[in-house]
């Protein structure tokens, strides 16, 4: 699996949030030994612990709908030769945490070109953190171009394609399990929807009362969510 994080800003920098989250995303991709499966993608020069960003164009940035850059770049990241053929890429928010080894058997897309949750709690198609072959540009263009006529985020952008299963989209993605995107919300519901041990963990650490839910297992489970090794980093930096 590749790791795939996508930042493009017309200030070409971080903000100050993500720039923490940068260096939490790199140091995690290196202790799960991904330093040759992350590309981090920004239209500004970032080195941080012997990684390089891809530095693309300033036109990949979309004031409109900022958000959803990180789905309507892939079609422009295929065409630049950046998506390589055979490989699965786990594109994500920065917010969106790998906290166990993920094999792509697992994920069981040998039949599917994207693959997708949806909140768990609620039905909702969520793009926080998806999963795609070179083989889905079709997909994620007729989102762009749903997003380029709309304007409305990428999820309602699915939401709309997979409802009339336009050109035939149901046939070619595939619903994954909740384990791939923990959200903020109904974290313990969630957990019990999840196969164990939960992979992706999805929050802002400096909201109030997340790290106690994800850290310290201040929920009703009572288990901590995240994995010794991430809550390590996390503490490297100061996130605690």
């Amino acid at each position: 699996m590749k790791n795939l994080l996508v930042f493009i800003s017309p200030e070409k920098k971080f903000n100050p949030e993500c720039d923490l989250l940068a260096k939490i995303q790199v140091d995690n991709a290196l202790s799960l030994g991904q330093k040759d499966d992350f590309l981090l993608v920004t239209n500004f020069p970032y080195e941080y612990n012997g990684v390089n960003s891809i530095v693309v164009g300033d036109e990949t940035f979309y004031a409109k709908r900022p958000r959803s850059i990180k789905t309507m770049i892939v079609p422009h990241l295929m065409d630049l030769g950046l998506i390589e053929k055979g490989e699965i890429y786990w594109n994500h928010d920065f917010d969106a945490y790998q906290s166990e080894p993920i094999e792509d058997k697992e994920l069981e897309m040998e039949t599917a070109d994207a693959g997708f949750t949806d909140y768990g709690w609620r039905t909702r198609w969520c793009l926080g953190s998806v999963f795609f072959k070179d083989s889905s540009r079709d997909v994620f263009q007729w989102i762009k171009d749903y997003i380029d006529e709309t304007t409305e985020e990428d999820e309602t952008a699915l939401t709309f394609l997979t409802e009339g299963n336009i050109n035939g989209i149901n046939e070619r993605i595939k619903k994954l399990n909740i384990t791939y995107q923990i959200g903020m919300r109904r974290v313990d519901s969630n957990y019990e929807r999840a196969t164990k041990p939960l992979k992706i963990l999805h929050f802002h650490p400096h909201k109030p009362g997340l790290l106690d839910i994800f850290m310290y297992g201040k929920n009703r489970t009572g288990i901590p969510m995240m994995s010794e090794r991430l809550i390590e980093i996390f503490n490297k930096h100061n996130v605690k």
